[in-house]
């Protein structure tokens, strides 16, 4: 015996989506979109099979409207999505079939993904090749991707050009025989992800750059 839609109604507390009760009961909330989708209307009688079916599409269309709230703030690995959907509740095959809805539209993709975090971080944060790795496997990206993309990368700018840019943000001009300021720039590059050779030619460029300055100052005027 089947079961049928006795009341579609606008589900309380603020909430912008649609109670569906069937045979008198509430048995799950939908957006009206995902509802039209469905053909969800007051007196359809639903066969079992066809009632299971709607459930499995009504927690996907839940699942798919969260994840794409979750990409209209900022770009995402597929991890990140999947993890996030998880701590909702949602289980894994319809993470699955989100994740992968997501992907085949172009909404997900762990390649571009990492390529806009690594182009993002050097333009307005620059840090090494070591920070920007590991914040990449934090977001559950591919180490072969990973690996592409950081190969990529390292053709348009070196590493020591990175650094001087973090640099020079950071103090604008290193004092001669500041050995505190000289240790204190080293450990901030170290923090970036710049390894000990280029964190330590950078300080000694800009340190060299305080003793030409210092000379200059300490001269003879013409």
């Amino acid at each position: 015996m089947g079961a049928r839609i006795t009341a579609i109604r606008k589900a309380g507390g603020g909430s912008s989506r649609l109670a569906v009760f069937v045979d008198g009961k509430e048995a799950f909330r939908v957006s009206e979109r995902l509802a039209e989708t469905l053909g969800l209307a007051v007196g359809r009688e639903l066969a079992p099979d066809e009632f299971r079916r709607i459930e499995s599409d009504v927690a996907i269309g839940k699942a798919k409207d969260a994840a794409l709230r979750l990409l209209a703030v900022r770009a995402r690995s597929v991890s990140e999505v999947g993890d996030r959907l998880r701590r909702k509740g949602h289980t894994t095959d319809v993470i699955e079939r989100v994740v992968g809805d997501l992907a085949a539209a172009g909404l997900l993709d762990d390649r571009a993904f990492a390529v806009m975090w690594v182009d993002e971080r050097r333009r307005l944060r620059p840090c090494g090749e070591m920070r920007l790795r590991q914040e990449l496997r934090t977001k559950g990206v591919a180490p072969t991707v990973i690996d592409e993309v950081l190969a990529e990368a390292s053709d348009e700018v070196t590493e020591i050009d990175l650094a001087r840019r973090a640099a020079a943000r950071r103090v604008a001009r290193l004092r001669a025989g500041d050995r505190t300021g000289r240790a204190r720039l080293h450990s901030f590059l170290l923090r970036r992800g710049f390894s000990y050779e280029v964190a330590g030619q950078v300080v000694r460029e800009l340190e060299d750059h305080a003793d030409d300055q210092s000379d200059v100052g300490a001269g003879d005027p013409d």
